[in-house]
C-alpha cells in the first residue's frame, strides 16, 4: 500500500508553515528530491509528518474536520493511535482500539434545546464510523479552535 503523507514545515523567522505531500514510494526511490527544498533549508524547521486518512477530500492526522451525525456538526481533530471506542451508548464497557479517529474538541456541546451534540461515548470515534464529515483546516492554521479543547 503506497501511503500518502504530509510534511509540514515551519520558517523559523516568520513563522509561516509550508508543507509538502509525497507517497511512501517518492521518499523511498528518491527521497532529496521529494523534500529537498525544505529538509536541507537550515530557515526551517520540520514539525510534523502525518498519515493521510482519506486522500479524496485530504484529510490528515492532525486535521480538523466539521462532523455531521444526527445529534448535530461538532468540529473534531484527526488522530491515530490507540483509543476507546463505545457504539452502544454506555451500555458495555468501551472497547480498545487502534487506527485513525476523529477527537472532539469541545467535549460539552449542547443544541438550542439542551441536548448533548457530543455524547461521552462518541468523543473519540473510529473516522471509518463517522456519517459524514468536511476537512475545515488544520492544528497549525486553527490556533483558537485547537486552544478552546
Amino acid at each position: 500500500m503506497n501511503r500518502l503523507i504530509r510534511y509540514v514545515f515551519k520558517h523559523k523567522n516568520t513563522g509561516r508553515i509550508e508543507t509538502k505531500r509525497c507517497y511512501l514510494s517518492q521518499i523511498e526511490t528518491n527521497p532529496t528530491e521529494a523534500l529537498a527544498p525544505l529538509v536541507n533549508n537550515a530557515d526551517y524547521d520540520l514539525i510534523s509528518r502525518d498519515l493521510c486518512f482519506d486522500e479524496e477530500k485530504g484529510v490528515f492526522v492532525g486535521d480538523l474536520i466539521n462532523v455531521t451525525t444526527w445529534f448535530g456538526n461538532y468540529i473534531a481533530s484527526v488522530k491515530f493511535g490507540e483509543y476507546e471506542q463505545d457504539g452502544s451508548g454506555d451500555e458495555y464497557a468501551p472497547s480498545k482500539c487502534f487506527g485513525f479517529y476523529a477527537e472532539a474538541l469541545i467535549k460539552t456541546i449542547t443544541d438550542k434545546d439542551g441536548f448533548e451534540i457530543v455524547p461521552d461515548y462518541l468523543v473519540q470515534n473510529s473516522m471509518r464510523e463517522l456519517e459524514s464529515y468536511k476537512r475545515i483546516g488544520t492544528i497549525y492554521d486553527n490556533n483558537e479552535q485547537r486552544e478552546e479543547s
